[in-house]
C-alpha cells in the first residue's frame, strides 16, 4: 500500500472509517509505528511517589528519558501519517491529540 493512495483517494472522511481503519494499520505497521496506535507512554518523571525530586543524572534515568525521546518521535510520526491521510476538513479535529493512541482512538468514537 502507498501513502500516495491513502492520502488522495482513500483519506478518512464520514463514511469510510472501517476501510480506513483497516489501511492506516497496514501503513503504519510498515513503518514499524503500529505499536504507537496500543500504548501511549509517559515522560519519566523528575520526582518519587512521595513527590520529592529524584537523581536525574543517573544512567537509569537518563536511559529512560532518552528511550521516551525515541518513542515521542515515533509517536510524532504515527500522528502526522494519520493526519496526513484524513481529509482536510477532518484535520484540524484530530491535530490536538496529545499521542498516536489518542488520534487513533477519536475517529473509533465518532465514526466506529
Amino acid at each position: 500500500m502507498l501513502i500516495g493512495e491513502l492520502s488522495t483517494t482513500k483519506k478518512l472522511n464520514e463514511i469510510n472509517y472501517e476501510m480506513w481503519d483497516r489501511k492506516i494499520q497496514y501503513l503504519l505497521n510498515d513503518k514499524d509505528l503500529l505499536e504507537h496506535m496500543r500504548v501511549a507512554k509517559l515522560l519519566p518523571s523528575n520526582k518519587d511517589r512521595d513527590g520529592k525530586p529524584i537523581d536525574t543524572t543517573t544512567v537509569q534515568y537518563q536511559e529512560s528519558t532518552m528511550a521516551y525521546q525515541d518513542w515521542s518521535n515515533r509517536d510524532h510520526k504515527a500522528c502526522f501519517t494519520m493526519l496526513y491521510c484524513m481529509h482536510d476538513d477532518l484535520i484540524g479535529e484530530f491535530e490536538a491529540c496529545l499521542t498516536a493512541k489518542d488520534m487513533w482512538d477519536k475517529p473509533r468514537v465518532r465514526f466506529g
